[in-house]
């Protein structure tokens, strides 16, 4: 197959990847994409490292069985360990951390909040991507226990979900006056409306406009891009097929294919 018709391959935990295939389809139209989701294992972010990384390479293997051209880690969480993965797969491996912390960057900002999993958090990947080019921005960090597995589950709003959302962003806003806050975590902008519920007055980030932009240009760099009118999207996960295809419509994913794959040992 000719490099510019391979697929992209998009892998997350679970279904917050697909909110990086919406700014996919829209920067990237023609591009066929394969997705893999993880939900047998989520949340990623309350797992060892060596544990990330096992599950990771077998998605990574998934995708590069069938030829992906190129591979978006969906993941804030998989993207802490990018250098490692890196080190192993030879196929190019896109971060969002990178691509999120570069945006921080790029717009000078002074301060920024961020909620994300606690190992995203933990490991600080966000912090030392921005201060290497931005050494005296603020990051207030706080990582939820729970916000991702609440939205895998299929929780999209309610009681539950702005409960934890106010618990973890009132813990960064009793910290620093932050007016911008970084939602890294893919799973995160699936609840928008509840982010924006709760808090009209902040400016919201989505790293996955970004990660769309960095594939953009990867392609742009190497000849690939496809250029037919419109792509498709084939979706596999180890989780309830149901819960994507309802998912993908709610983010207005053009005709996905949702297929159920054994669990991840």
């Amino acid at each position: 197959m000719k490099d510019n018709m391979r697929p992209i391959g998009v892998l997350d935990s679970g279904v917050g990847g697909l909110t990086v295939v919406r700014r996919l389809q829209a920067q990237l139209p023609g591009e066929d994409i394969l997705y893999f989701g993880d939900s047998a294992n989520v949340p990623y972010g309350n797992r060892s490292e060596d544990e990330i990384f096992a599950l990771t390479m077998k998605m990574i293997h998934f995708l590069a069985q069938r030829d992906v051209k190129c591979i978006a880690i969906a993941c804030n969480t998989i993207s802490t360990i990018v250098k490692r993965l890196r080190a192993v797969e030879p196929c190019p491996l896109l971060s969002i951390v990178e691509a999120g912390a570069s945006y921080v960057v790029r717009e000078k900002l002074p301060r920024v909040g961020l909620i994300a999993t606690e190992f995203t958090v933990s490991k600080g990947a966000y912090d030392a991507r921005i201060h290497a080019h931005a050494p005296r921005c603020e990051v207030v960090s706080k990582g939820s226990p729970s916000l991702a597995a609440l939205i895998d589950g299929g929780c999209f709003g309610g009681a539950a979900v702005e409960t934890e959302i106010r618990t973890q962003v009132d813990n960064i806003l009793s910290r620093a006056p932050v007016e911008h806050l970084l939602l890294a975590c893919t799973h995160f902008p699936i609840v928008e409306d509840s982010f924006r519920a709760c808090y009209p007055q902040l400016k919201l980030i989505d790293p996955a406009e970004q990660q769309a932009k960095a594939v953009d240009l990867l392609l742009t760099e190497r000849g690939w891009h496809n250029e037919q009118p419109r792509g498709t999207l084939s979706i596999y996960t180890t989780g309830d097929p149901a819960l994507y295809a309802d998912v993908a419509g709610r983010l207005g994913l053009a005709a996905p294919a949702v297929c159920a794959h054994e669990a991840l040992a």
